[in-house]
């Protein structure tokens, strides 16, 4: 394990006793000469460096998200784990929270007919706890941007995933101005199709919401209850945990774990890629449309 800071290392050393820990990412690559991959989970602008880094090592790379906000960077990524034939995938274990997972069994099933509109939103009263000191999430310099890359990466893959990849920008609205954004509303279109996305770092509750609606039928998951309307009957389905319950949720990664296996090996390889630069290039419009109006 590589981690900068000493004390984390000694709190990582009783924690996992016999591991072994390096302060510097160059040391671990350098001593650790059997590893298949290399996990990335240190605040966002340390991602693309590491990554870099894993990929000239030979290894494959699981990164948290955002894997990047520069798309030179992103084509830097790609090219390389494609020139070492390694695995680039970027932590998308909200795809397999288990109501999150039924939602999209369900839409993907054709249940609900051809998909039209897809609305997802998320409201926290503040931004989620940090393991390190300070709060970095609303430090430009190391988060990258606000709510948007925070929560917004999330539901952008999953939105992604519920009507395709040819989803463009509309519109993005994002607060305060002239600040880190903590409001934030996203506005898409496909073919045949809408979506929209409403964050917020502001409101008086934790809550997740997604409402999906097709030409045969609508599901609508408000934090642990599914109810799905197709064919004049409603079926309610209750889930043990809120979406909006914690923000570590170690069983999603865990059950995300074999999806970034199945690439390492090869098969559906860059898939992951190509929803990060669909997250990427969403992310990239809104805050340049949030520049362009400022000027």
């Amino acid at each position: 394990m590589f981690d900068p800071a000493p004390e984390r290392r000694e709190a990582a050393a009783r924690l996992v006793p016999g591991a072994r820990f390096y302060a510097h990412l160059e040391e671990l690559l350098a001593a650790e000469r059997a590893l298949d991959a290399l996990i990335v989970c240190s605040p966002p602008k340390f991602h693309a460096e590491a990554v870099l880094a894993g990929l000239r090592a030979g290894l494959h790379v699981l990164c948290e998200k955002p894997l990047t906000l520069d798309p030179a960077v992103f084509a830097t990524l790609r090219a390389e784990a494609a020139r070492r034939d390694r695995c680039v995938y970027t932590v998308d274990n909200w795809t397999y929270a288990p109501a999150l997972a039924r939602l999209l069994d369900i839409t993907t099933s054709g249940r609900l007919g051809r998909l039209r509109r897809a609305e997802l939103r998320v409201t926290r009263t503040k931004p989620s706890a940090s393991a390190v000191p300070g709060d970095w999430r609303k430090d430009l310099a190391i988060a990258g941007g606000g709510i948007l890359v925070d929560h917004g990466w999330h539901n952008l893959y999953l939105l992604r995933s519920l009507l395709g990849p040819g989803l463009e920008l509309d519109s993005a609205q994002l607060l305060p101005e002239g600040a880190i954004d903590e409001v934030v509303d996203v506005h898409f279109h496909a073919p045949g199709a809408v979506g929209t996305i409403h964050l917020s770092w502001r409101a008086k509750e934790r809550a997740n919401f997604i409402s999906v609606e097709g030409d045969r039928g609508t599901a609508d998951l408000n934090d642990d209850v599914l109810v799905v309307k197709t064919g004049g009957r409603t079926q309610t389905e209750r889930f043990p945990q809120k979406l909006s319950a914690g923000s570590a949720h170690p069983d999603w990664l865990a059950a995300m774990w074999s999806a970034f296996r199945v690439e390492c090996a090869g098969r559906g390889r860059g898939e992951s890629l190509a929803a990060a630069e669909f997250c990427l290039r969403a992310i990239h419009a809104a805050y340049r449309s949030k520049e362009t109006a400022r000027a």
